[in-house]
This record gives structure tokens, sequence and C-alpha cells, in this order.
């Protein structure tokens, strides 16, 4: 048991390990049984290896990394599913645990006897379910299969009434391991509003997804897990950059590309010269992640007001010089079966991490943008955007460089959140951006 603090902590890991014993042979397997005491015939795997942290109240957190790095091994523990091997778990509250849907119904049950039959295991006796089951129908929206067998379901009636059953049982804690991507898109938002409703009301939320833009938009704050370590914890966008440094490591010969270089291309003139300007020289640093075969030396954005500040009516320019260096380029090619393309652009992501626009030369039908790699490596682009009408607030512009086409896309550089420009404007935006529309009035009767 730990001790108590003056913060509300409902989540308490400490110096948290979980070992597996593999065995190459059932023959392995019987004798280390048998023969307690004789030599060794099996091998430790380490899932997790001395994880500590500790969750709030009212916190999201979301749990982030390759596969098989310990992910639901954790969310397991949490849940009371698995027992660790060593260190200290608590948790307080009341948890509903959403890890693998339906594991726990009866195929031979209708879904109404599966959800009272799912209340019980999760702690809440008939009378408390019978007050909740129409909420819970309506939310599946099954239909008159609710009493049916649920042999006969399609997985996605299944996945559908198993996460309502799973969610409408009061929990003070939710933990989710890719829930939310059962169903239909419809569905899907479904559950992404229960989600946030959730969230609002003060309780707390562990959620493993390989959807990064999710995580970082709905959570406080991410951790990483890497080889069953505690890689990385804290400010999601922090975290979230060096899980992409793990995934796309650069090359073992980055630090030969920076040697002799071409001479730099220049910048010239923007066309909204008479603006302001904000120019970036380009160095190490931690927001930037990627393949060390291509790299972005300048930018400049052009047609804001001010240094950082645009107006709502802004038209802005990005301009880059990008680099690279063709054979490495063309090894990547050739190893991962993507086209010799290179190909640039830009996301537009608001304060609270939701993508507003993309802006990419992949999405333009443009022979300017069809590059002989073997013998081409350098260029300037430019990036015209007209007003978008957005909400006044901070947002960020993410630079990146990748090559292939839209369809089949390889990374190579990103340089995350590099740009923050804020929207300064009085002019009432209801939603993020306003659009250009008309309304017209066919007929009054």
């Amino acid at each position: 048991m730990f001790c108590d603090s003056k913060m509300n902590k409902v989540i308490e890991v400490q110096s948290l390990s979980k070992s597996y014993k593999l065995y190459s042979s059932k023959t392995d397997r019987g004798l280390d049984l048998f023969l307690p005491f004789g030599k060794s015939r099996h091998k430790d795997f380490h899932a997790l290896k001395d994880i500590n942290f500790t969750v709030n109240e009212g916190e999201s957190i979301g749990i982030i990394g390759r596969n098989g790095s310990g992910k639901s091994t954790l969310l397991k523990i949490l849940s009371g599913v698995l027992t660790q091997t060593t260190g200290d778990v608590h948790v307080s509250g009341k948890v509903a645990s959403l890890l693998e849907l339906g594991a726990g119904f009866n195929p031979e049950l209708t879904g109404r006897e599966n959800i009272y039959f799912n209340g019980a295991l999760m702690g809440c006796n008939k009378a408390q379910m019978h007050q909740r089951i129409t909420e819970i129908i309506s939310f599946a929206d099954i239909g008159d299969f609710i009493d049916q067998p649920v042999k006969v379901y399609s997985s996605g009636m299944f996945v559908r009434l198993a996460f309502a059953a799973s969610v409408h049982v009061d929990p003070d804690i939710l933990i989710i391991d890719e829930a939310l991507a059962v169903g239909d898109v419809r569905f899907q938002k479904k559950c992404v509003d229960f989600m946030k409703k959730f969230k609002e009301s003060g309780k707390t939320i562990l959620f493993v997804s390989h959807d990064i833009f999710t995580v970082k938009s709905f959570c406080n704050r991410l951790i990483l897990i890497n080889d069953g370590k505690l890689e990385a914890i804290g400010n999601p966008d922090d975290v979230a950059n060096r899980y992409y440094q793990l995934m796309f490591p650069k090359a073992e010969k980055a630090s030969l590309l920076s040697e002799n270089k071409a001479p730099m291309l220049t910048l010239d003139n923007s066309s909204l010269q008479e603006k302001y300007r904000l120019e970036i020289e380009f160095d190490l640093d931690s927001s930037q992640w990627g393949h060390g075969a291509a790299w972005i030396n300048r930018m400049r954005v052009g047609g804001i007001r001010e240094p950082n500040i645009f107006n709502w009516d802004d038209s802005i320019e990005i301009e880059m010089v990008c680099q690279w260096n063709s054979d490495e380029i063309l090894r990547i090619c050739t190893e991962h079966s993507v086209l010799p393309n290179m190909l640039m652009g830009f996301r537009f992501e608001n304060a609270q991490g939701w993508v507003i626009a993309n802006f990419a030369s992949s999405m333009l039908e443009d022979d300017a943008f069809q590059f002989d790699l073997e013998h081409n490596s350098e260029c300037i682009i430019r990036c015209r955007i007209s007003p978008m009408k957005l909400a006044a607030g901070h947002y960020f512009i993410t630079p990146s460089l990748a090559i292939g086409t839209q369809d089949q896309l390889f990374p190579v550089k990103e340089y995350t959140n590099l740009i923050h420009l804020y929207c300064d404007t009085s002019t009432a935006v209801l939603g993020q951006m306003r659009l250009d529309y008309s309304i017209e009035l066919l007929e009054l009767v």
C-alpha cells in the first residue's frame, strides 16, 4: 500500500515488472515442473521492467509504443486480469476495462442476458443493471437482435453491444485498449462523444492506441513503453516525438549526410513582401524525427501581420529549401518498394492537436513535383494558403518530407510543431473555422 498524499491519486505503480518463462518444447516445460531443482530449461522473457508512474483523478493518460512493447500487459495488470511478477500496484475506484470486448460474453445467451451477466462481472446487481439496460440497448442500437443469442450476431453488432455494456456501469476509471476503433464510422463517433463526456465529468481514463493524433488531442499526458521499459512520460507532443524517433530512426550514415553539401539554394522574394516574415534556420533539436536521408535547410512564413500573428482573412505563404542525399533516397526506395518521388507538405494543427488541414505536393497534379532523384538533390517550394477564416487561437505548422506516393508513403523527415502562429481576430467563428457558403430560400408556405 502506498502512502497518502495531498493529490488524489487513483493509480500508483511502483517498480512493476512482469516476466514469463519461455520453453522450446512441452518436454522442457514438464521437466521444469517435475524437477524444479534441476537445470533450468526455460528462458525468461521480461514483458515489463521496473515501471513507475502515478495517475491523478480526472487525468486522461495515453499509452503508446510499438507492437509487443508491453502496453496491453500493463493494462491487464492494472485491470486485475494479470498479476505482476514484482512491484506494487494500487488502483482506487471502480474500474471498467475494455481490453478484449465481449471476452466474458456467453454466445448461447441473448444480448439482453449478456448485459446482466456482464454487469454481474463488473460488480453490479440485477436491480442496478435493470436501471441502465434501456440506455445500454439504445447505445448499442442493434434493434431486435438484442433478444437473439449472441452467437448469431455479426462482428459489428457484437462489439457494439460489448462496448455499450462495458461503459454503462458507472466506473471511476476506464481502461481502454484500442476499443475506440470498433464498429462503423457512426458508432465510432458515438464512442468518442461518450469518452469526451466521461472525461469532462472528471473521471479517469487510460487509453492505449496507435492513433497518435487521437491520443495527443484526447490525453493530458502520454506514457511511452519501449521493450517493456518506461521510455518517456509527460507532455503529449514531447512523448509523441520520442515515439516517432523510435519508429523512424536516423540512418546509420546520417552524420555523413551533412558533409560536402552542394551550395544551398536561396529563397527569393515572396509575393507578400509588404508584410512581416517569419524566418526559421534549422538545427538539430528534439522536435524532429525521421531518416537522415533528407532535411529542410530554411523556411520562411510570409503574409503574417506581425511576427507569429495572422488575421483570419490573411493569405499565408510558406517557403522552404529542401535537400536530400540522392544515393540514400534511392536505396530506401529500393528497400521499401516505393516510387522514387520526393513529397513535401505541411500539417496545420490547433492547440488541442486536432489536424485542421494538410497541404501536400502529393495532392496536386503538377509536373513541377516530378523529380529525377538520381540527379536532383535540392529544391525550393512555396505553398500559398488562401484565407482559412480560423477561430482565434494558437496554431502549429509541421513541415515534413516523404518519398513514394500518396497511397504508399515512406516518411523521411518531420519537424513536429515547428512553427507557432496565433490567429488574432474578433470575428465570431462557431467551430474551428468558417467556410464559405450560401443559403437560399426555395419556397415559403
